[in-house]
Formats: C-alpha cells, structure tokens, sequence
C-alpha cells in the first residue's frame, strides 16, 4: 500500500483503511429525486451487482467494455476491494419501494509508486444527462486529492462521444492513442484542477 508523504489539501481523516465519511452528502438534482452519495463498502455487493446488471448493453460496453452475460460475484468483489486511500470508490444512491439502489459509481486505482490513479465512472441510462456523473466525479476528485493523488486518467471508445464531450467540460484532457484500436485516454491533472 502506498503512503505518500503529506501532499497540500490532505484531509486529515484520509488514511488507509479508514471509511471516508467526509465524502458523504445529498445532491439535489433538478426534479429529484434527492441522491445519496457516499463511499462504497464491502456490503455493498448486491447493490453493485444490481446496478452494473441494470445496465443497458449499450452503456455496458461503451462505458467498461463489458457485456452483463460475463459478470460473476466475484467481478464485483474485486471492485468493492477498497482500501479508501489508494483504491476508492464513490456511489450515487436513491431510495426506491424496494429499497435503495446505485444510480451511478466513480472510482479510482492508483497506480503502483506514483501519484496518479486510473478512474471511471458510470451512471445508470435513466440517469445520463442529469449531472450525476458531474458530481460523482466532482466527490471522486476531490476524495483523490486528498489522498496524494495528482492526476487522474481513464480510457473510453472512441465512439463514445458524448463522454468525451462531458470529459471535455469537466476539464480532462482527451486524446486518440494511437494503434489503442479506437481508445481515447483522458487525463485530469487535479493539481491545477479547481473542484468546487
């Protein structure tokens, strides 16, 4: 695990292994209803099961490349492997009839022995184009900054336009890899980055 020394903006609750209840608020987005976002935890796993197999074919392999026949328990195990320093994760819930669901997640893996860290961020279609991955991003960044990390970087489709487009305005840095076969990397350096 790595515990680079004091970087500026550190809270000083972010430590590994312990729970980031800083990153805990409501959002209210135009015409609701209210969303609860916060740190995902190890007992969240039927909730992100639920949430990555609600989504569309489309999203699924636009956003992760994914298809929902392949996804197992222990895919998503993997992703609740959080230690909330280097390997954190962000979800966007809301209170339905039959109990509260993920509408969206954020997350990020650092890269071994640097002060960057690979993220994503997913939200679920009926939700796409409310600002919820705005501000799941914004709590990520945030959460990432505190934690040492300096820069932030990901990948997407190039056919996957309107996420460049957003990634354009949320202030990432988009670009074609070449020979990627159609991969974009985007980069957020959070140093120079003001997220309010």
């Amino acid at each position: 695990m790595t515990s680079p020394p004091d970087a500026p903006g550190r809270l000083p609750g972010a430590a590994p292994g312990r729970y980031p209840v800083d990153i805990e608020r409501d959002w209210e987005p135009a015409g609701g209803p209210t969303v609860h976002i916060r740190a995902l935890r190890p007992d969240d796993l039927e909730r992100e099961l639920a949430f990555i197999r609600s989504l569309t074919p489309e999203t699924l392999y636009l956003r992760m490349q994914y298809f929902a026949s392949q996804l197992t328990a222990r895919d998503i195990e993997r992703l609740l492997d959080l230690d909330y320093f280097d390997r954190l994760a962000v979800a966007g819930m809301v209170a339905r009839p039959e109990g509260t669901s993920f509408v969206g997640v954020s997350r990020y893996a650092r890269i071994e022995g640097t002060t960057r860290a690979e993220c994503a961020v997913v939200v679920a279609d009926d939700w796409q184009g409310r600002g919820l991955g705005t501000e799941l991003m914004r709590s990520l960044g945030l959460a990432a900054k505190a934690r040492g990390i300096t820069c932030l970087e990901g990948s997407t489709l190039a056919e996957n336009q309107r996420i460049g487009a957003w990634a354009r305005r949320f202030g990432f840095t988009v670009r074609t890899e070449p020979n990627s076969g159609g991969l974009v990397k985007v980069t957020l350096d959070l140093q120079s980055l003001s997220l309010p």
